[in-house]
């Protein structure tokens, strides 16, 4: 719950396997330790695409990785960061905007890695990460996969 003084802030961080999104879990491990906080690193399945208007229409577009090996990436960039905050994890099914910005519905805070050290008009941003800054509910931190010299 934001603002829940019981449980301190949430923070959700979204997790793709990524040197940015790993980043991205290093600092919200961070806030949470400097607020009192607690993380939820959460890792979305995209559901298949199918291919429309063609004879592959039923055959699904892309990788589908199970939920064991994402949950299994998860946990180890979770383990890769050394916090005392809590963190919590969660895999879910479906489009990784729309998952990310359900959960950060109930949060304070929500943090996505970015593949660029500049400010926001020069930062490489995803189909994901551009949904997620339109329409977000709460406040968004973009963090770079390395600090800005």
């Amino acid at each position: 719950m934001p603002g829940n003084t019981e449980t301190g802030r949430v923070i959700v961080v979204g997790l793709d396997g990524s040197p940015a999104s790993r980043q991205a879990l290093r600092w919200a491990c961070s806030e949470a330790e400097l607020t009192h906080g607690r993380v939820l690193a959460m890792s979305v399945r995209e559901e298949p695409d199918l291919l429309r208007g063609s004879e592959f229409a039923l055959r699904p577009r892309g990788i589908r990785r199970d939920e064991d090996t994402v949950r299994a990436a998860l946990r180890r960039d979770i383990n890769m960061v050394v916090t005392t905050a809590p963190v919590d994890e969660l895999v879910v099914t479906g489009a990784p905007a729309d998952e990310l910005l359900s959960a950060a519905g109930q949060a304070d805070l929500l943090v996505l890695g970015t593949n660029g050290p500049r400010g926001l008009s020069a930062v490489p941003l995803g189909g994901v990460t551009i949904e997620c800054v339109r329409r977000a509910v709460c406040p968004l931190v973009l963090v770079p996969v390395a600090p800005a010299r």
